[in-house]
């Protein structure tokens, strides 16, 4: 766990086998932390995409759990996915380039606790206090402290752990952190790449308890999932972002949908012409049946069970109402399928290869064409319709509410 190290410690191994030695390092000139830096863009741009990646499930993990959106446990969702792959990318990177790499791995197990005082000491003979500070053998060590304050800031405030369990997660993770170093990533490599060292767990540890000390006051700030949780159940208002992320989730859904079903209706095919045939539907029929099996799945069930919201308004609690109290089951249908028909049709038609006949080519123009004016005037009347119902309820005489009013 200690960049650019290439310390080797004697370790278990056969009488035969070559014995690792500590390769000293001589005091740092200037310039010496920029071996340190490249694995913090890892992390900023690595995070960065993992938590765009996952940021729609979060947010609906979110609505779900806490009834609402919270942005400042969101901001920490994100600092967590930068934290984890720099964590990632300082232990465990630059992998050696072969597997076969035991014979410049610079591997090996450190077990003798407090060693690193003794390297501080050794190389910092006759330097004065800025020098033993800045001396890379103490700030390795420092290093590996920092390293894992935040872990501890994240499993205290941001996972709501006690302060021990926060503590004893640190520990754990450090200890997997020099497992798989010493193991060569689970014997994805023939030999240890980096040393395995026992004063790097210590020193995570003592980061984690720092970090545990720390939370209170450096994420104030941050809510609680308890005190979230507790509000749960409070209607909110109809707001125009909590219908388009509604709307959002709705296309998401049409799209596993049509996936799922392309699968079931491609899948015989490649079964009987043992895996030749086309992997995706490739004609007018399958297009149709694909398109009909996910208008099913993902507007008539919705529209005809319960309150008649579709899946992205369940998720975000919003629901239905006609006057009266009473769900027309027509009128349910026709809210489903106003934009829901279009937007489905057109998504089937779109996964069609670029080999069908040029007739069916210009049908799938057409129709992507009359969905893109109905979706794009459907995001756009949500803002200008009473209660911001938007196009189809409007249409249906619908108004909408939140489902725990």
């Amino acid at each position: 766990m200690e960049p650019g190290a290439r310390r080797v410690a004697p370790s278990l191994r056969p009488v035969d086998a070559p014995v690792y030695r500590r390769v000293r390092t001589p005091p740092p000139r200037m310039g010496r932390m920029a071996g340190w830096t490249w694995q913090a863009w890892v992390g900023l741009i690595g995070g960065g995409l993992i938590f765009a990646a996952v940021l729609v499930p979060i947010l609906v993990v979110q609505v779900r759990r806490y009834g609402a959106l919270s942005f400042r446990r969101l901001l920490g969702a994100a600092a967590v996915s930068v934290y984890a792959v720099a964590l990632v990318a300082y232990t465990l990177l630059p992998l050696p380039e072969l597997r076969d790499n035991c014979g410049a791995s610079g591997g090996g197990l450190e077990l003798v606790p407090g060693h690193s005082v003794g390297d501080i000491l050794q190389e910092t003979q006759g330097l004065s206090l800025l020098g033993v500070l800045t001396s890379r053998a103490t700030l390795q060590v420092l290093f590996n402290v920092a390293l894992f304050v935040p872990f501890g800031l994240i499993a205290r405030r941001y996972w709501n752990r006690g302060p021990w369990v926060s503590i004893l997660l640190g520990a754990l993770v450090s200890f997997g952190i020099e497992s798989t170093q010493l193991t060569g990533v689970w014997g994805l490599y023939e030999c240890a790449y980096r040393v395995a060292d026992v004063d790097d767990v210590i020193a995570n540890t003592a980061g984690a308890a720092i970090g545990v000390l720390l939370a209170p006051l450096l994420l104030a700030w941050m809510p609680s999932a308890r005190s979230l949780r507790a509000t749960r159940a409070t209607p909110r208002p109809v707001t125009v972002w909590r219908r388009w992320f509604a709307m959002i989730l709705d296309a998401v859904a049409v799209n596993i949908a049509i996936t799922l079903v392309s699968l079931v209706v491609v899948l015989p095919k490649l079964l009987l012409s043992g895996g030749d045939g086309p992997s995706v539907p490739d004609d007018a029929l399958e297009a149709a049946i694909v398109a009909a099996g996910a208008a099913v799945l993902v507007l008539v069930i919705p529209a005809v069970v319960s309150t008649g919201a579709s899946i992205g308004q369940r998720l975000v609690w919003l629901t239905p109402e006609w006057s009266g109290g009473r769900r027309p089951l027509v009128r349910s249908l026709a809210r489903a399928g106003v934009v829901g028909l279009p937007y489905v049709a057109a998504t089937a038609l779109d996964g069609l290869p670029e080999a069908v006949p040029f007739a069916l080519q210009t049908v799938a123009g057409i129709v992507g064409i009359v969905s893109a004016l109905v979706v794009a005037i459907a995001v756009i009347s949500v803002p200008f319709t009473r209660g911001h119902r938007g196009l189809s309820a409007a249409l249906t005489g619908a108004e909408l509410r939140d489902s725990r009013s």
